[in-house]
């Protein structure tokens, strides 16, 4: 084995580790330069987002306007840049049929990914969620692609139901998480959950560790999220946003007051 395919190995260990207890924050980055930095600030793992990696090289998110090759190879810049785990924003896998969520995994395993998220949405606004049987059937090929890989590797099986207020709410994203959880998936997320009675609602009848979106600005905080249950926490694409309006803003006090002294 490579000291590469070693250091794939140790952090796909350690991914799978941080699912088995205690609760995490999944930094999700835009960037191989902010992901060093928040795996030198101590966070435990770093994820891709579609949104800001979309955003950064000016495409739209979840439109198909970016394609697999290149989220693989955004992957493997945050891989290398950063020595702790990576899971990956997959959008729909890239694909609607179960075999190409094999595909999927294959493609970002081999950039160093500790773990991909796969959700029911369609990507198409006249296609819509995937029926239930159908996503289930998706998550299912996943697991069996990550199973049969020589390493760890986290499938996480993402409904979007309470995200986009889809028709059966809370008890049809219940039903999905508790499919999802009986084909294999390490990971159940259900964004959408903004208050923690929500959040509850989900911990206490999701059968598996659970991912909760958590946003840059958000009242909750994260002593109230862990007590809740929660296993990990995503900052989805609110972090690279914070990033982008934080520099606007030291622009505009630039240009307007002509000082460079950071705006209070």
């Amino acid at each position: 084995m490579s000291t590469t395919d070693e250091r794939h190995a140790r952090l796909g260990a350690r991914f799978a580790e941080l699912h088995q207890e205690g609760c995490f924050v999944l930094a999700n980055v835009g960037d191989a330069a902010t992901a060093k930095a928040l795996s030198g600030a101590g966070v435990d793992a770093i994820a891709t987002s579609s949104s800001a990696h979309a955003k950064q090289i000016g495409r739209d998110d979840a439109a198909g306007d970016v394609t697999m090759a290149e989220h693989a190879e955004h992957t493997s810049f945050l891989v290398a840049a950063a020595d702790v785990p990576c899971n990956v924003d997959a959008e729909n896998g890239y694909g609607h049929e179960p075999e190409d969520m094999a595909a999927a995994v294959h493609a970002f395993a081999a950039t160093g990914a500790a773990g991909m998220g796969i959700e029911d949405w369609s990507g198409d606004g006249e296609r819509g969620l995937y029926d239930r049987a159908l996503a289930v059937a998706r998550i299912e090929a996943a697991v069996e692609a990550a199973n049969a890989l020589d390493r760890p590797f986290v499938i996480t099986g993402r409904t979007e139901v309470l995200l986009y207020g889809l028709d059966g709410g809370m008890d049809e994203a219940l039903a999905r998480l508790e499919g999802f959880a009986g084909v294999g998936a390490h990971c159940l997320y259900a964004p959408g959950t903004w208050d923690l009675d929500s959040i509850r609602t989900v911990t206490a009848n999701a059968p598996g560790p659970t991912n909760i979106l958590v946003a840059i600005g958000s009242a909750l905080t994260l002593p109230e999220v862990a007590a809740a249950g929660v296993r990990r926490i995503s900052l989805g694409g609110s972090l690279f946003g914070a990033q982008v309006a934080y520099g606007r803003r030291l622009i505009e006090s630039v240009l307007g007051s002509g000082s460079f002294e950071p705006p209070a």
